[in-house]
């Protein structure tokens, strides 16, 4: 008895046609190859019994009452779990013209009426190994991708070590900024968030864009390890720690000459360059406003500044969430893009701060 089968599985095969000569010739066929015949004499008949069991493959005639043949291959091609199954048509009608037609409507073959068994059970071999063949490229296919995916995640999380290392030696050089990168990086992610949905972002604002600045956001300030520590273990001020975006910047650049596959670290330079930039241009490093200031820093500085004005960086002064609120929307238009300080101002119950 012959089977071509790989799985352990035995084959099903469904036959549909409403003679039953034709079913009794077709299914005697079918248990000679080693397989098991499912008849049908019609269309609904066919569709509970693959209600029941999906079948491998379809002997399926064209000429039915009721529902023909090709509405019925049409019907199992537009459902998800029936339209990978072969649909081999049966029809005493041979013409070009009734194949092209089955052709287009997905079917895999075409058997003409009366039958020989020798042209059947090469026509079903072949294309059960066909199907066969199929599946398991596909679940190759999926490993694959299951393979790839993990790698990508094993690569993207050595790539967020690297800069939580670089954060976390930032917060030991400055301790009054305990929680202020987490509220930081917080804030930007869902500030970015809700700009996505903003017609005016939704072009530059993508989900890595999201992604990206929760983490490149936490090293903007990556530069105060440049900063000199005055007697009594502080940071001094004053036009020294002005440098501190550029020299952070610089130091970002350093380890992306290294890590040049770190896909965090272009937007961390940004951010670390240009957090103290003002929208009308009175920020630092000079010469740069308005949108000429990248969108991630433009976003950074909002979430930065909040944080520090209710508290974190070791502020002399701070404020309450509402006194922030108001300083943040009194400075839209000289510090901060207007677009983003409406966006940030709906948001500000979601917001975290100190």
């Amino acid at each position: 008895m012959e089977n071509t089968s790989k799985s352990e599985k035995v084959p099903q095969i469904l036959i549909v046609d409403d003679v039953e000569t034709n079913l009794l010739i077709l299914e005697n066929i079918i248990e000679g190859m080693g397989y098991i015949p499912k008849c049908a004499a019609n269309a609904a008949e066919a569709a509970a019994l693959i209600s029941e069991s999906l079948p491998e493959l379809v002997l399926l005639d064209v000429f039915m009452p009721e529902m023909d043949g090709y509405e019925f291959c049409e019907r199992l091609k537009s459902n998800p779990l029936t339209r990978d199954i072969p649909v081999i048509f049966i029809s005493a009608a041979d013409s070009s013209e009734d194949k092209v037609k089955g052709f287009k409507l997905g079917a895999v073959d075409y058997i003409a009426k009366p039958f020989e068994i020798t042209e059947v059970t090469m026509r079903v071999n072949n294309h059960l190994k066909l199907h066969e063949m199929q599946k398991e490229l596909e679940m190759s296919n999926r490993r694959l991708h299951s393979v790839i995916s993990s790698q990508a995640r094993r690569i993207e999380d050595e790539q967020k070590n690297i800069l939580y290392a670089l954060a976390a030696l930032t917060e030991q050089r400055d301790s009054d900024t305990a929680d202020h990168m987490e509220n930081v990086a917080y804030n930007c992610r869902l500030l970015a968030q809700s700009l996505q949905f903003s017609p005016d972002f939704t072009e530059e604002i993508s989900e890595g864009f999201i992604d990206t600045i929760e983490v490149a956001s936490r090293l903007h300030d990556i530069g105060k390890l440049r900063v000199p520590i005055d007697d009594t273990g502080e940071m001094v001020s004053g036009e020294q720690i002005r440098h501190h975006a550029e020299q952070g910047a610089e130091i970002l650049e350093r380890v992306y000459q290294n890590t040049p596959g770190n896909s965090f670290l272009p937007m961390a330079i940004e951010i670390a360059r240009y957090h103290h930039a003002c929208w009308d241009g009175s920020g630092y490093p000079g010469g740069v406003s308005g949108k000429g200031i990248p969108l991630s820093a433009r976003i950074a500085t909002v979430a930065d500044n909040f944080d520090l004005l209710t508290g974190e960086g070791g502020q002399e002064e701070t404020y309450s969430s509402q006194e922030s609120f108001r300083l943040i929307k009194e400075g839209s238009g000289i510090y901060f893009d207007p677009d983003i300080v409406n966006v940030f101002l709906k948001i500000r119950k979601q917001l975290r701060h100190s």
